[in-house]
């Protein structure tokens, strides 16, 4: 987001690397940002906190979230696409 100056690793590092210099964001691009991660941040709560969740037992949400997570794995090869 911050301009940055451009960098380069010693010649004895062990994996040379490099960096450009950054000219950082333009207002619009971080403003951009801003409101895609309070997007994101309002998702991701919607998921979590949502009542579904409730008609599991405690001990039993993390099952369920990790079976819903990994369903596209569990279905027929024919039937994924």
């Amino acid at each position: 987001m911050e301009p940055m100056d451009a960098w380069e690793t010693h010649e004895n590092a062990w994996r040379p690397a490099s960096r450009p210099a950054s000219p950082g964001w333009d207002p619009e691009d971080a403003e951009e940002i801003d409101r895609l991660r309070a997007r994101e941040l309002e998702l991701a709560e919607l998921l979590v906190c949502h009542q579904y969740w409730m008609t599991f037992a405690p001990g039993d949400v993390q099952a369920a979230r990790d079976a819903l997570k990994h369903h596209r794995e569990q279905e027929p090869a024919s039937m994924a696409s």
